[in-house]
């Protein structure tokens, strides 16, 4: 069997997260992509992501009417995700998008719908639940380690978690040199004004895809929502100094915090809370619950970490009036998954190989557009007084293959051929 032809890309979104995270992560790690234009509504963006990633800096239009590109990677914000996304599937590519596919549950329907007219497929980010941890965290319950799975929790807290709003002009043209290689907040330091609306950008539609892709790979299809829904922040302030409403009050019109429970086809109960305004820098709990065991897993906004089975191997749980209940034993799973570290993009490889294999990617919309409805179920669910019933449907997608081909880091080219199936 030949090697296969690696996929043509283009990326359009030059901002934060593709040079701190897509760009070093694909270009070390998945030699089956091939990035060769870019674009962004601010050129020297895009300039300088030709200049240190090796593409060409372009308009849009040239890739979309490039027909030697395959696929369009969408990272812009979620107020341009529909328009680039669609314009895109028009013009007969294959998308890879980060979260969440729009702003409206109307956009994302009109989404899934075009692509299926165009027979082209349409992929979804956060792509973390195929990573190393989540793979056996998924492998445990599937194989009956905590017996049946009976309910499971999951906890995000933020402080100030305000993405967008009115951010007014600001007059940075240039690029900091210490800015370049930093954490995520120091990448708002890339040249140009492209200020991001307040539309989509509050913590359950931003932190959200994480654990609902996460909770719909174990569990399937969630069949019913309901719960709670606020703006618990109402203002926000720019605190860019060379920012026109540097220190002025702007409004947050998006929810940010939001408790809710779920319903899944296979009987499971959920609970979910994303927290905002909380006085903590974050906090998160991803735990299930099952018959035998309790099975607690890791943040769902990274690709690896710990992995625990808490069971009392049937024993009573003893109980000290002076102490409280005692303590379960907390036994730590080793992985049997690679792409333990940074792999943002994983979805992106995984397409690639659909696209070369014929088949579904991991990554389909259908996971992306049902936890896109769970957030406005929820909210619709809040505002009606009402039990919310979903009308998307999603099947799990198909698990990944046990391996560390390339290190138990889970780091190297090779990892990427746990995907070729």
């Amino acid at each position: 069997m030949g090697a296969l032809k690696p996929v043509k890309v283009g990326l359009i979104g030059c901002g934060a997260i593709a040079i701190r995270s897509y760009m070093p992560t694909i270009l070390k790690k998945y030699n089956m992509i091939d990035m060769v234009k870019c674009a962004d509504t601010v050129p020297e963006r895009a300039a300088l992501f030709a200049e240190k990633f090796g593409m060409k800096a372009c308009t849009n239009e040239e890739i979309y009417n490039d027909p030697e590109i395959e696929v369009v990677l969408n990272l812009t914000y979620p107020t341009s995700h529909y328009e680039v996304t669609k314009a895109a599937i028009e013009h007969g590519k294959h998308v890879h998008a980060e979260k969440m596919m729009a702003v409206s549950f109307e956009q994302g329907q009109a989404l899934a719908k075009l692509a299926d007219e165009k027979g082209v497929w349409y992929t979804q980010a956060p792509d973390t639940f195929l990573g190393g941890a989540w793979q056996t965290a998924r492998k445990l319950i599937d194989d009956g380690y905590i017996g049946d799975p009976i309910a499971v929790h999951c906890l995000v807290t933020r402080g100030n978690m305000i993405l967008g709003g009115v951010q007014g002009k600001s007059t940075r043209r240039e690029v900091p040199e210490e800015y370049r290689e930093k954490t995520f907040a120091m990448m708002m330091g890339l040249p140009g004004e492209n200020p991001r609306g307040p539309e989509g950008s509050g913590l359950p539609f931003d932190m959200g895809g994480y654990y609902l892709h996460n909770l719909i790979n174990m569990f399937g299809n969630i069949n019913r929502v309901s719960g709670y829904v606020k703006t618990n922040i109402k203002k926000n302030q720019s605190f860019d100094p060379l920012n026109e409403l540097y220190k002025s009050d702007m409004e947050n019109v998006e929810p940010d915090t939001l408790v809710g429970s779920l319903e899944f086809d296979n009987g499971v109960y959920g609970s979910i809370i994303f927290a905002s305004g909380i006085d903590a820098m974050a906090d998160q709990k991803f735990v299930v619950y099952g018959s035998q065991g309790t099975l607690v897993c890791p943040d769902p906004n990274y690709f690896g970490g710990p992995v625990y089975i808490q069971s009392g191997n049937g024993k009573q749980v003893g109980y000290n009036p002076n102490a409280g209940q005692d303590s379960v034993p907390m036994f730590e799973v080793p992985p049997i998954y690679g792409n333990l570290d940074e792999s943002r993009g994983i979805g992106l490889v995984d397409l690639a190989f659909a696209i070369r294999n014929g088949r579904k990617p991991r990554c389909h919309y259908s996971m992306g557009h049902q936890a896109f409805e769970v957030v406005h179920g929820l909210i619709d669910s809040c505002k009606n007084n009402v039990n919310h019933k979903m009308v998307t449907k999603v099947e799990r997608p198909k698990a990944v293959r046990p391996g560390f081909k390339g290190g138990m880091g889970g780091g190297g080219m090779s990892q990427q051929s746990y995907f070729d199936d």
